[in-house]
Formats: structure tokens, sequence, C-alpha cells
């Protein structure tokens, strides 16, 4: 999976790309503990490439959102449409990690 980091601010940001799900979870999890360990600010995941999202993916979200929380660390979603949206809404996990529409959207409201 093709994916890229930047700092913005007081967070970290990660964009996906394409698919979230079980064949390409394991390309990004070694960065989301990278993000995890050497990071100290919020993690923004964006998502508004993200075409198709499975049990996998929503998996290591959470994952993340978990041991973040634990650090009093902040877990967000941005850009998230179409499938991806619906399967999370489904899931009632949108009610649990907030989505923004962008990152200076993110920004804003901070």
């Amino acid at each position: 999976m093709d994916y890229a980091t930047w700092h913005a601010q007081s967070c970290d940001v990660i964009s996906l790309t394409d698919q979230f799900n079980a064949e390409t979870v394991n390309d990004v999890r070694s960065h989301f503990d990278h993000l995890i360990r050497d990071c100290a600010g919020d993690v923004l995941v964006d998502m508004s490439s993200v075409k198709e999202l499975d049990s996998s993916g929503i998996g290591a979200l959470v994952f993340l959102y978990k041991r973040l929380k634990i650090e009093n660390r902040q877990l967000a979603l941005v850009g998230v449409n179409g499938k991806p949206d619906e399967l999370l809404s489904m899931l009632r996990i949108n009610q649990t990690i907030k989505q923004y529409n962008d990152v200076e959207d993110y920004l804003s409201n901070q």
C-alpha cells in the first residue's frame, strides 16, 4: 500500500490510498507503531483517497485509537467518504473517532 506522512502543526498525518483492507493493512501497521512510539502529538488519518475499507482496516484504526488514548493523544479521520464512510457510520465508529472534512478543518477546531 502506498501512503505518505507529514507533520502539520500539532499533529502527524498519514495519508492512505485506494484500499485499507486485509491485503494492505500489514504494510501500514509498522508505521502506526512508529506514530505511537516516536511521535508526540495527535494523529490524523487522511482517508480521502480510500475507496475500500474492511474489518482488518477498521481493526487497525481501532487499535491505533486505543493506543493513542492510553497516552492521552487523539486520533481523527479526515476526508472519509463513500463506502468507507457508510461502514464507519453503520458500525458507529464515527461516534468514537472524530471525523473532519480535511486537515484544515481539524486544525481550525483545535
